[in-house]
């Protein structure tokens, strides 16, 4: 991925700010025992009207776990739900976007399967891990992520997302 990409993709943002239509959200879960999953939705509602235009998808962690991502879950018992903030402070755009985090879910098709480094025990340094920039949730659809903490303690784990409508 070349600069001039990159400077690119960053104009297109910064435009797409400035208009109010840029939405960011973060979790933070402490203490994820070992071998426990902690799972993250973004849904674009049917009727919505919009396209979400994933930006960036950002995981980390004090300890060693695996990131996998699936289109269209089910959502059988609905979780804690999340507030998108726009990225221009002060514009009164809301998202379209559902957000929640660890409801209980049907797998949908599973289209990342990845690690979180840091290691384990005595040894875990903590990491992060960017899922890279685009991707788009149309109408309808959604996104889950799940991230399972493995390594033999408890570690914290957090993500942060940023889209545009």
């Amino acid at each position: 991925m070349g600069v001039s990409y990159i400077k690119e993709v960053s104009q297109y943002v910064e435009r797409h700010a400035r208009e109010g239509q840029v939405f960011v959200v973060s979790y933070r879960w402490e203490g994820v025992a070992s071998g426990s999953s902690v799972d993250f939705i973004l849904q674009n509602p049917s009727g919505s009207g919009k396209e979400l235009n994933l930006v960036i998808l950002e995981v980390f962690g004090t300890d060693q776990a695996w990131i996998d991502m699936f289109a269209d879950s089910t959502i059988d018992t609905a979780g804690t739900s999340l507030t998108p903030v726009n990225k221009y402070l002060g514009k009164s755009n809301t998202s379209v976007a559902h957000v929640e985090v660890d409801g209980t879910y049907t797998l949908g098709t599973q289209i990342h399967a990845t690690v979180l480094p840091g290691g384990s025990g005595v040894f875990a340094t903590g990491g992060g891990s960017e899922l890279g920039v685009g991707g788009i949730i149309g109408e309808g659809h959604l996104l889950h992520v799940r991230l399972t903490n493995k390594s033999s303690s408890a570690s914290d784990l957090s993500i942060r997302v940023v889209w545009w409508e």
